[in-house]
Formats: C-alpha cells, sequence, structure tokens
C-alpha cells in the first residue's frame, strides 16, 4: 500500500526512478504465476472422496454455511439498490457480485486456521475440514458458472457460453479419463517408499501450465485449469505429498507475497467514498452473520455442545486469500467494482 499510488506512488521522481510501472507488470505476471500454483496445491489437498462421504453433519453445516449468508446478503442488497443507491451509480451493478464473493466459503483459509490453532485432528477439526470442502466446492462451482456467464456476455455471443461450457467439460472428461490415469501410472510406477522421479513431478507441472493455457484459449479464467487438475491428483504419497513438499514453500514464501505485493500497490485510498464503504460494510457484516447463523444452526440441531458450534461458526466466516483471488478475478473480468480497496 506505501508503494501504491495513495503514498509513495505520488512522488514522479520515485515513481519514475524507484518503482516503474513495468516492474510491476513483472510482479504481476509472477504473482498470477504464484496464484495459478497456490490453486493448483488447494486442489491436491482437497479429497473429493472425503466430501463424497462426508456425513449429515458435514453437508449441512457446509450447505448452510453458504447459503444462508447469501440469501441475506441478496436480501439485504435488494433492500439496499432500492433504498441508498439509483441505477447510475457504479455500486448498483456492482452490490451482487459482492454479495456472491463475500458468501463464499474457504477450505484453504479454514484448514490454515485449524492448523494454526492446532485443531486439525480434533473432532471439530476434521468436522470444520469436511465441512469447508463442501462449501468450498459449492462456493466454487457457482463462481464457475458466474465466470462462464461474465466471460459470454463480455464477448457479446449468445453461443460462446454454450462452447465454453462444452469445452470446459470436455476438459474435465480430459483430466478424469487421461491426465488421472497418467498420474496413477507414475505412482504405480514409483516403489514403495522410494521418493517419485522429478521427471514425474515436471511432467505434472506441465500439465498444470497445459491445463491453465487451455483455459484462457477458449475464454474461462486461467485459474480454473488448476484447480480441476489438482483434485484429480492421486492424494498422499508418492505424488500428491511430493508436489506439495516441493511446490508449497516456493508458493507461500516467494509467490504469494508478490502477490499480495502486487494487490496492496493497486490500493487508491483517494477513491473512498464514504457512503459506498458504509453500505459495503453493511454487507460484509450481514455476511459474517449469516456465516456464523449458518453454521450453528444445523449445529445445534445436530446437538454438538455450544462452545464447539461457536467456535465453529467463527472458523466457517473466516475469509482470506481465496476471496482475495475471487475479488481479482471479477476484476479482471472487468466487473465494475467501487469498493476502497481498489
Amino acid at each position: 500500500m506505501i508503494l501504491g499510488p495513495s503514498v509513495v506512488g505520488q512522488s514522479e521522481f520515485i515513481k519514475k526512478w524507484l518503482f516503474p510501472p513495468k516492474t510491476f507488470y513483472i510482479s504481476e505476471t509472477i504473482s498470477f504465476f504464484g496464484c495459478m500454483m497456490f490453486l493448483f496445491l488447494i486442489g491436491v489437498k482437497i479429497d473429493l472422496s472425503i466430501v463424497i462421504r462426508s456425513g449429515k453433519k458435514a453437508w449441512a453445516i457446509g450447505i448452510f454455511s453458504f447459503l444462508s449468508p447469501l440469501i441475506m446478503c441478496t436480501f439485504v442488497a435488494v433492500l439496499l439498490q432500492k433504498l441508498l443507491l439509483t441505477p447510475n451509480q457504479v455500486l448498483y451493478e456492482s452490490i451482487f457480485p459482492i454479495v456472491l464473493i463475500l458468501s463464499t466459503g474457504s477450505f484453504h483459509v479454514t484448514a490454515i486456521h485449524l492448523a494454526d490453532l492446532k485443531l486439525l485432528n480434533s473432532e471439530m477439526g476434521r468436522i470444520a475440514v469436511s465441512a469447508s470442502m463442501v462449501s468450498g466446492s459449492t462456493s466454487l462451482l457457482l463462481i464457475t458458472t458466474v465466470v462462464t456467464q461474465k466471460k459470454a456476455s463480455l464477448l457479446k455471443d449468445s453461443s460462446s457460453i454454450n462452447w465454453m461450457t462444452i469445452c470446459m467439460l470436455a476438459m474435465i472428461v480430459f483430466t478424469i479419463c487421461v491426465l488421472r490415469p497418467i498420474m496413477l501410472w507414475m505412482v504405480r510406477q514409483t516403489p514403495e517408499g522410494k521418493p517419485i522421479k522429478e521427471s514425474y513431478v515436471l511432467s505434472v507441472i506441465l500439465m498444470l501450465l497445459g491445463c491453465s493455457l487451455f483455459m484462457e484459449v477458449i475464454g474461462e479464467h486461467f485459474t480454473l485449469g488448476p484447480v480441476i487438475l489438482g483434485m484429480a491428483v492421486p492424494d498422499g504419497p508418492p505424488l500428491g505429498s511430493a508436489l506439495t513438499e516441493r511446490l508449497e514453500t516456493m508458493v507461500s514464501k516467494i509467490f504469494l507475497p508478490l502477490y499480495f505485493l502486487f494487490c496492496g500497490a493497486s490500493f487508491k485510498f483517494y477513491l473512498i467514498d464514504a457512503r459506498t464503504f458504509a453500505i459495503v460494510q453493511i454487507v460484509a457484516v450481514v455476511a459474517f452473520l449469516g456465516k456464523v447463523g449458518g453454521t450453528m444452526l444445523p449445529s445445534i440441531y445436530l446437538k454438538m455442545p455450544v462452545t464447539d458450534v461457536l467456535s465453529l461458526g467463527l472458523l466457517m466466516s473466516a475469509q482470506g486469500i481465496t476471496q482475495l483471488l475471487y475479488l481479482q478475478t471479477s476484476l479482471a473480468l472487468d466487473v465494475r467494482f467501487n469498493i476502497p480497496f481498489f
């Protein structure tokens, strides 16, 4: 934020000699590459079998924690749109994308908080992980649908949405029927207890780049390919754990800090409008209360301890880099946001 146009960036001397625009183009490219790797790792860590086998408790909490804030925020957004906003304001159209992003769940954010609190292997931790996988998968499915529709509307071609949907389904089928069997073959070729070959790891990274390129070519966002491929990677050793071990440190210590630098340098505090800021915060507070309430209601119905219910509600309502990525994706799709972060 200090490097951005709000503080240091106002000086023409510093802007020209210390932080010229071309340096931010480089950091932007590297940061988005890091986001691609990060989302791939999230996909690797998501075990779809756990989502499928999740009991009624996890499914109920996961679905309610997503639908409750979405419904509450949509109702509040309609009221705000009618009472406080006019059609010529930017927020009039942007408020519903904001509602969607604030209502999304995130497996990665929940898992990080559980690990930091040393609750990952507790009973509440296992419920939170399963519920966040359900919530995150539902959120990702809805976001993907919205992104596809937005891309089609930008292209102003009614047939393009059908083309993108067909291509994305073909990509999913290709990943399941071709790429996953190749990765399973790599696992079978690795002797038990031995590390996987570096050539196999490199091959998976090339698959990752290919999937991202394919998504960009068909008109989808490039981050969807890594998530799909990541979920197809066989979890655990030798392949899944090897990819996590080799990429996690590089992504979290190098690429993601550059991503945060790029996002912070885009902040423009002088664009903050107090009225718009207040309206967005109302939606954010309602989303938070909706997530906590949506998590607590099924938990109380299932007779969980009150302390665990409240803790679970706060954990499921936490937001992090996943929501930031969704915001960045929306901005890249030319969704007109007027929030005080950008």
